[in-house]
């Protein structure tokens, strides 16, 4: 299992930094096919020997229940949802792969891990410093794009903001990984690039999953456990409560603040108020996978008529019960906390391994919160690129064993 793991894992960071430096939209595929390469049926099997794991159950439930709401959904193209279906368990797969890798193996995925990340890094802080000009050479020159144009330069900033995402899930447990193995000045400079670049190419969404990360990790290095499950149990509470309470926080922003709010932030404060609303609508059931792409509403705001639903929410508890209703929340909320609690109980658990894992966590969670779609492709992939790290953060065993 380690050759064939190990040898895929190489395959995969090799290219993933180049996915990720796109934009992030070729990842998908890369994952996919590492999923499909080193699928770790052994593993799998092995979980349900031992015991019932009723996490991996709680998930599956979840994923079940969105694909089946994909049945009452206005949005006409199927594709969106047999892609979640089958590329997010692949995604995981690979993921889960990568903790099987031992000996030899382990030392060479490790190494092209690191690689992955700093490669990424380094690209990023080129672009930074040169405005994006190799995505706008390439946007310009073979995309056909208008130099100088400002729709042009939007959309290398969107790309290389997208790019730098996958970045700040991987800092964490790459950091880690270079101080366990007594690098830590290198663990510093890679969180130093991820910060940069979380700040780097106008995507506010990126420094709010840094700041949220650096916190949970530092509470998971002092009280490892216990910051892990609470962290877990904070999240399953969001998806539950939040969209309850929306509607009272949107309205309790006062109206100098929100005047205040650069224009994409108020935005979207209307959208929020807009989703609360819909959602009661169909409240236990929702409206369906990706339906919030069809769900029409306009306003005006700041003299301009915005669109208060054009692709998804950009808070992830008000689409998760936006299209999948209260049912697809409690389901979401209840896996979580298994999760958390396995991972908080598990009795080989170190400070490195709960302080990753509390990264991920938090990073994803703001970048969910206020950003992107939940069922992007490229930020699932991303989150298992990401917990691929976490594998090489246990304890090792010997080659051979």
């Amino acid at each position: 299992m380690s050759l064939r793991a190990g040898a895929t894992a190489l395959g995969v960071f090799a290219l993933a930094f180049l996915a990720a430096g796109a934009g992030g939209l070729p990842l998908p595929p890369v994952l996919a096919l590492g999923g499909i390469i080193a699928f770790p049926a052994a593993l799998l099997a092995g979980a349900f020997r031992r015991q019932v794991p009723w996490e991996l159950l709680a998930v599956a439930a979840f994923v079940l229940w969105v694909g089946a709401s994909a049945l009452w959904s206005d949005y006409d193209r199927p594709d969106t949802i047999v892609k979640f279906l089958i590329g997010a368990p692949l995604y995981a797969a690979f993921a889960a792969a990568c903790f099987q890798i031992e000996g030899p193996w382990r030392a060479r995925a490790e190494a092209a891990f690191l690689f992955c990340a700093f490669a990424l890094a380094l690209l990023l802080l080129s672009e930074a410093l040169t405005g994006g000009a190799l995505l706008t050479a390439f946007k310009t020159a073979v995309e056909g794009y208008p130099p100088g144009d400002q729709h042009t330069i939007n959309l290398v900033n969107r790309s290389l903001g997208h790019a730098a995402a996958p970045l700040v899930l991987m800092a964490g447990p790459a950091a880690a990984l270079a101080w366990r193995e007594g690098g830590p000045v290198v663990g510093v400079a890679l969180l130093a690039l991820a910060a940069l670049a979380a700040f780097a190419f106008n995507t506010h969404v990126n420094v709010l999953a840094l700041i949220l990360a650096l916190a949970a990790a530092g509470a998971a290095l002092w009280r490892p456990r216990a910051a892990v499950a609470g962290l877990f149990g904070t999240l399953a509470s969001l998806f539950v409560v939040l969209p309850v309470i929306m509607p009272a926080l949107v309205a309790a922003v006062p109206a100098g603040l929100r005047a205040a709010l650069p224009m994409s932030w108020e935005w979207r404060l209307k959208i929020w108020d807009f989703t609360s609303e819909r959602l009661r609508e169909k409240l236990w059931t929702g409206w369906g996978f990706d339906a919030s792409r069809v769900l029409e509403g306009e306003a005006q705001l700041r003299g301009q008529t915005i669109e208060l639903l054009s692709l998804h929410p950009h808070n992830a508890p008000l689409q998760i019960w936006l299209e999948t209703g209260a049912v697809g929340a409690l389901l979401l909320a209840f896996a979580l906390v298994l999760i958390g609690g396995r991972i908080g109980g598990a009795r080989r658990l170190t400070r490195l391994q709960a302080a990753s894992v509390a990264w991920i966590a938090a990073a994803f969670t703001g970048l969910i919160l206020a950003g992107y779609g939940v069922w992007q492709e490229w930020l699932l992939a991303s989150l298992a690129l990401a917990a691929a790290g976490l594998g090489f953060l246990g304890s090792r065993k010997e080659a051979g064993q």
